[in-house]
């Protein structure tokens, strides 16, 4: 993976200059100080081989049982899972006879129609919640649990307490953890992601791998080898020097689209505090040229973009058209025809003087998303210390799910 910082370089006063970045790289020691102080244990999961072991050895004791898989969870429990899915087994995974399908039940308001697609005797419900109080999980929970025996039920939650751990005990139901130390959003390299993604056959060696080569660019004390801080400082200094509080993720790839999704809570969930914060938006190259590309050259200078580039995508070619007009197209693949667009996109919005970025990796695959979850991840820690925030809590968060219980009560 490479952090492409170019095109905001050449802006010049619209961007940031190297020698600016550099001026911050003595601070890389004290953050790191800090981070470690927290005692945080997402960066230790590649390294801890226990999740690992312990959803690929369930997964295999259950393998070929289950004809769906449905994973009943929200927000940091639902979109790292959906993100393996679909990056790493296509957006469209579903409609293929390969294996499982997995849906996950991260609203309420889709609970029957899906309900209406399964075989409920064939079908695996992972729960995931770590406090087991989670209303949206216990509710869909309490549902199927009338519908089907607890043999198609798997809990992922906290490792000693909570309401699913004492529902699991009680009902002698398998359960896998979720490590005290690793906050929610932060969990997609817990058996929280890991154990889906085994049912699916994913390669979780090069997932991990990917994320553990990461882990070290973190540790670097050079800035040129510490991606997440590259990154973190960029959109710091943008924020407090230039008033960019929005950051754009827009891969060129419809398998990292929920990937952008999946980053809009990490960022705002752990950021977003004391008046502070940045703005996640979240894109898909093409499509969305063709509905915010309008705002985003001539609207305001208010955001970062972070282009997700993929060298390699396969895809089939344009045949032969005889319209002057559109005979350019001809004998070109339609991940050429994106690529090509990438590139005036991310043109067009420089001679705009909108601050941007390139994220490029070789192709989607295990290793390479093990990379993305960890570069995001890391730089939230470094944003935390510009920012002199906590970002591994979420008071915001609470206030509403207390609301809404005293309402429903």
């Amino acid at each position: 993976m490479k952090l492409r910082l170019d095109a905001l370089i050449e802006l010049g006063f619209y961007g940031l200059s190297w020698p600016r970045l550099k001026q911050e790289e003595e601070k890389i020691s004290v953050f790191l100080e800090r981070f470690h102080e927290k005692e945080q244990g997402f960066l230790q999961l590649p390294k801890v081989k226990s999740a690992l072991l312990s959803s690929l050895k369930l997964a295999e004791k259950l393998r070929g049982r289950f004809e769906d898989i449905v994973v009943l969870g929200i927000g940091g429990s639902a979109l790292g899972v959906t993100c393996l899915r679909d990056a790493l087994k296509g957006p469209f995974w579903n409609f293929k006879k390969e294996g499982p399908r997995l849906f996950v039940l991260d609203n309420l308001d889709t609970v029957g129609e899906v309900e209406e697609l399964l075989n409920l005797d064939k079908t695996l419900f992972v729960v995931i919640t770590k406090s087991g109080t989670t209303p949206e999980t216990m509710a869909q929970y309490h549902y199927f649990k009338e519908k089907v025996s607890k043999e198609n039920f798997i809990f992922i939650t906290d490792p000693k307490e909570g309401e699913l751990r004492k529902i699991g005990a009680s009902y002698d139901i398998p359960m896998l953890d979720i490590p005290q130390n690793v906050g929610g959003r932060f969990s997609v390299l817990t058996a929280v992601g890991l154990f889906p993604a085994a049912l699916l056959g994913i390669d979780l060696e090069s997932l991990m791998k990917g994320a553990e080569d990461m882990a070290h660019s973190f540790q670097a004390k050079d800035m040129e080898l510490n991606l997440p801080f590259q990154f973190a400082t960029v959109q710091y200094l943008l924020d407090w020097e230039r008033g960019i509080p929005m950051t754009v993720m827009m891969p060129y790839s419809s398998r990292l689209h929920t990937l952008a999704d999946w980053y809009r809570q990490l960022l705002a969930e752990s950021i977003g505090k004391e008046g502070r914060g940045l703005t996640p938006i979240t894109a898909l190259g093409v499509t969305d040229q063709h509905s915010q590309l309008q705002l985003y050259n001539e609207g305001p200078t208010d955001k970062l973009f972070c282009f997700i580039e993929v060298l390699k995508q396969s895809s089939p070619m344009i045949p032969t058209i005889e319209n002057p007009k559109l005979n350019y197209l001809s004998g070109h693949r339609f991940d050429e025809l994106m690529a090509t667009e990438l590139k005036g996109t991310r043109q067009a919005i420089s001679e705009y003087k909108k601050p941007n970025l390139t994220l490029e990796i070789p192709e989607v695959n295990a290793y390479e998303l093990g990379q993305l979850f960890l570069f995001f991840e890391c730089s939230i820690a470094f944003l935390g210390e510009y920012y002199r925030i906590n970002a591994f809590d979420q008071p915001g968060v609470e206030l509403s799910k207390k609301l809404t219980r005293q309402l429903l009560s």
